[in-house]
């Protein structure tokens, strides 16, 4: 750009900044569409480019008395141009940054709450079946697996033998796995 056209633009921008519509018509039309195509280089998308080249030059109208342009019009244009392409990238990434953490967080909730009902279901299958274990049966059941004791401690606390009790939880887990054949490597899982 030679030196009179930069003279030129220069004159031209304080009358702008004076008020002069015609004089921001010129830079308009002048570079709209250059600014157009070298914000496409950044941001690939011809309507995005013209959008934030737009936006470039409502605040360049807006905010003319208090820019303060000393060597270029042409500069000063595509450098705010390079700019608002960097914070609209920015504001990309960002966005489709929490788009995928919302689908994430999303999945982790249904996720929790599949899991939720799950055990839930699995809780009520389980107490179902208990109930028709034996009384002894169930009894010996219940300390070993919901109480964590020990055989020995449940045959101490219950006044028969550590066979009797070993019995009674193989007896145990043999009609839950008749009862819950269905849910038995969930139910596995859950008991351990």
């Amino acid at each position: 750009m030679n030196q009179l056209l930069k003279d030129r633009e220069l004159q031209l921008f304080e009358e702008m900044k004076a008020g002069s519509i015609d004089c921001f018509n010129y830079f308009f039309e002048y570079y709209y569409s250059g600014l157009c195509i070298y914000a496409k280089a950044y941001l690939g998308d011809l309507s995005s480019s013209e959008e934030v080249v737009q936006d470039v030059f409502a605040r360049f109208w807006e905010k003319r008395q208090a820019i303060q342009i000393t060597s270029s019009v042409r500069f000063y244009l595509f450098k705010t141009v390079y700019n608002q392409c960097l914070n609209n990238l920015k504001h990309q990434k960002v966005e489709r940054a929490y788009q995928q953490q919302c689908v994430i967080d999303s999945f982790d909730m249904q996720q929790s709450q599949w899991s939720l009902y799950n055990e839930y279901e699995l809780r009520n299958v389980l107490d179902q079946a208990i109930t028709k274990l034996p009384d002894k049966c169930r009894e010996v059941f219940e300390l070993s697996r919901f109480d964590n004791l020990k055989n020995k401690e449940i045959a101490e606390k219950l006044g028969i033998s550590e066979k009797t009790v070993e019995n009674q939880i193989t007896k145990a887990l043999k009609v839950l796995r008749k009862e819950l054949k269905d849910f038995l490597p969930i139910f596995l899982m859950y008991l351990s």
